[in-house]
C-alpha cells in the first residue's frame, strides 16, 4: 500500500470565519455550506483558531416548547447577539504539514481528541482534513463491497 498524505485528502476550498463575527453568522455559514469546521482568521487574515460545529452548540440559547404533558411541539434555537467566535473557537489553531503521513494525522486527532486539524504548507494554511476527509480514505481502502474479492 503507498503511503497517503495530507494534501492528498484535504479540502483545498477553505470557508473562514472572522474572530469578531458573531456566532449566527457563523452557524449560518456553516450550516449553509454544510461544514462542520470553519478556521478562524483575525483581522489579517492569519488562521489564529477553529470553530467547530460542538463550539456552535455551546453557544447556542434551546427554547422547547411543550404544549400539556405531551411531547414536544416546537424548539426555538438563538445566540446572544454578544457572542462572538472568538468566545467560542479553540486556540491555538492546531495544523498538520501538507506531506504528513495520513494515519499519523489520524493517530493525532484520536490523541488529542480533534476533528480537523489546519493543513499548511510552510506558514501557509492550503487546506483542512477532518475525519470526514479519513472515512473517505478508509473507503476508499475497503473497496467496493460489489466487487468480488480475488
Amino acid at each position: 500500500m503507498t503511503l497517503k498524505i495530507a494534501r492528498e485528502s484535504m479540502s483545498t476550498k477553505l470557508v473562514t470565519v472572522n474572530l469578531n463575527e458573531n456566532m449566527e453568522t457563523a452557524h449560518r455559514r456553516m450550516q449553509k455550506r454544510r461544514l462542520r469546521h470553519l478556521p478562524v482568521s483575525d483581522d489579517s487574515g492569519e488562521i489564529v483558531g477553529m470553530l467547530s460545529d460542538r463550539d456552535v452548540q455551546r453557544a447556542m440559547i434551546s427554547e422547547v416548547r411543550h404544549e400539556g404533558s405531551g411531547p414536544i411541539t416546537s424548539e426555538t434555537i438563538a445566540f446572544d447577539p454578544a457572542a462572538r467566535v472568538r468566545d467560542y473557537m479553540s486556540w491555538p489553531v492546531l495544523s498538520v504539514s501538507q506531506n504528513a503521513d495520513l494515519r499519523q494525522v489520524a493517530e493525532r486527532m484520536l490523541a488529542e481528541k480533534v476533528s480537523a486539524f489546519l493543513v499548511k504548507s510552510g506558514d501557509t494554511a492550503v487546506g483542512i482534513v477532518t475525519t470526514d476527509d479519513l472515512l473517505k480514505v478508509l473507503i476508499d481502502l475497503l473497496g467496493n463491497p460489489k466487487t468480488p474479492a480475488h
